[in-house]
């Protein structure tokens, strides 16, 4: 089950971005440490909308918005999060078909998202759903890496 993320289930959501497989993580370790001041900052923005899936009353993973992109009638998807023992199952997808469906309902017409050039795994699930790279953004973290802009043409 999706539902709106509240205040209770920060602990849960940096909990689950803590524990994740990304590969950025891995690359840069004592990143993980800021992980809790990003979430929180995130997930507290009013321009933003957490979701969560839960299983048998069990967050297992979670998609952020922002509902805005600086592209016309453009919302972004911030963060997506799937934990490590639930991946593969479908849920990402269904996290993120609730998010564009979300995006719509607001009006907007594309969905943009960024993901670092490190992760090929996350790169092949976006263009599986029909997102594609549009750009690429030298040490857009901060850290020397590239992360790629996706985009795609939401449903009207």
């Amino acid at each position: 089950m999706i539902r709106k993320a509240k205040e209770e289930d920060l602990d849960k959501i940096i909990s689950l971005e803590m524990n994740s497989s990304h590969p950025f993580y891995e690359i840069y370790p004592e990143r993980r440490k800021g992980i809790p001041i990003w979430v929180t900052r995130r997930f507290n923005e009013s321009n933003n909308e957490f979701f969560v899936y839960e299983k048998n009353n069990v967050v297992i993973g979670y998609v952020g918005l922002k509902k805005e992109f600086p592209a016309p009638e453009s919302g972004e998807i911030i963060t997506l999060t799937v934990s490590i023992e639930e991946q593969r199952k479908g849920i990402g997808k269904e996290l993120m078909d609730f998010a564009e469906k979300r995006l719509e309902e607001l009006g907007f017409g594309r969905s943009f998202l960024y993901t670092g050039k490190e992760n090929p795994r996350a790169q092949s699930f976006y263009g599986k759903l029909g997102y594609k790279k549009i750009n690429e953004f030298p040490d857009y973290y901060g850290t020397g890496d590239v992360a790629f802009l996706y985009g795609k043409w939401l449903k009207k």
